[in-house]
């Protein structure tokens, strides 16, 4: 695995230990490889030596954080709250509609969107250093809170990315019927 810098290698080590790992040699350079070789290595609970860790316990836990506060930012009375739940080049994919690209597009239709009462239903969350992805289900009021609109339900796809500021932003979504 290669990691863009020091600070990621940090979250590896630092993920390991939170999931249960054992420590096999703390974050730091190996000259012994090269100059620039920062490397962490670690055991995982089966005793494995393993480059490939799952995500922290703290890191489902902000992932669970951030979809509440998706959902909660969707009765905010600023149209575009929920925006912030996306990253910078987001691709927003839902049924029977063309992909929404980039956090500039998904402000431009915001004021159209009208969702209150929404509920997220993780199914599953994988991944590893700064990506993860989770499976699952939503539902919401397709318009302003307690009013007869109808209820939606939909399937979903969610690939998570740990933003520069640490936050966990929606990378890509898509949406599908839940049946």
């Amino acid at each position: 695995m290669t990691a863009p810098d020091t600070v990621s290698v940090d979250r590896r080590h630092a993920a390991a230990i939170d999931s249960g790992g054992s420590n096999n040699g703390a974050p730091g350079v190996r000259r012994e490889y090269s100059g620039r070789y920062d490397a962490v290595f670690a055991i995982d609970l089966d005793g494995v030596v393993s480059p490939e860790l799952a995500l922290s316990t703290s890191d489902l836990s902000a992932i669970r954080d951030a979809e509440r506060a998706l959902a909660q930012a969707f009765e905010s009375p600023d149209p575009t709250a929920w925006v912030d739940s996306y990253t910078d080049d987001a691709i927003f994919v839902g049924p029977g509609m063309p992909a929404i690209e980039g956090r500039r597009a998904l402000l431009e239709v915001a004021p159209q969107v009208s969702i209150s009462s929404m509920e997220i239903a993780a199914d599953s969350t994988i991944g590893t250093g700064d990506l993860a992805a989770t499976l699952g289900s939503a539902t919401w009021v397709s318009g302003p809170e307690g009013s007869d609109a109808v209820r939606v339900r939909r399937r979903f796809l969610m690939v998570w990315r740990r933003d520069l500021d640490g936050a966990w932003r929606i990378a890509r979504e898509m949406l599908n019927e839940d049946l």
